[in-house]
């Protein structure tokens, strides 16, 4: 029987199938392979599949933010920037929001100060409220 050659399919099968949870006896046997053939070839693959795969999706979630999709932009900010659907009390906002409806169009560099500025003003507030 010859040596056997993992092909970029296998490799791509190996990824999907790791990311998916299945287990490593399962995946030998879906590539008719013993499983210490299937680390010697495709140990980068096994160690590093989820990983590889979460930051593609991070990727496209934070592209998908980027350029506009509301939804990318909650979860990113939820899950990551770690902001909270709790009510936070009157956070005035509002001399903000009349300076941009009085600006008009506003840069990215200007809306992300801005950003940053609410997200400091809400961290020492959140904090202020814990002690």
């Amino acid at each position: 029987m010859p040596a056997f050659e993992p092909s970029d399919t296998d490799r791509r099968r190996v990824m999907m199938l790791v990311v998916c949870g299945i287990g490593r006896d399962r995946i030998a046997a879906h590539l008719g392979i013993s499983k210490p053939t299937l680390y010697r070839h495709f140990a980068d693959e096994l160690d590093n599949g989820n990983d590889i795969a979460n930051a593609a999706v991070a990727g496209s979630l934070y592209q998908n933010a980027v350029d506009g999709t509301v939804s990318a932009q909650i979860f990113w900010m939820k899950t990551i920037a770690r902001w909270s659907d709790k009510d936070m009390g009157d956070t005035s906002f509002a001399p903000a929001l009349e300076t941009v409806a009085e600006e008009g169009e506003v840069s990215d560099r200007e809306v992300a100060r801005r950003i940053a500025f609410v997200l400091d003003r809400a961290a020492r507030t959140e904090g202020s409220e814990s002690t």
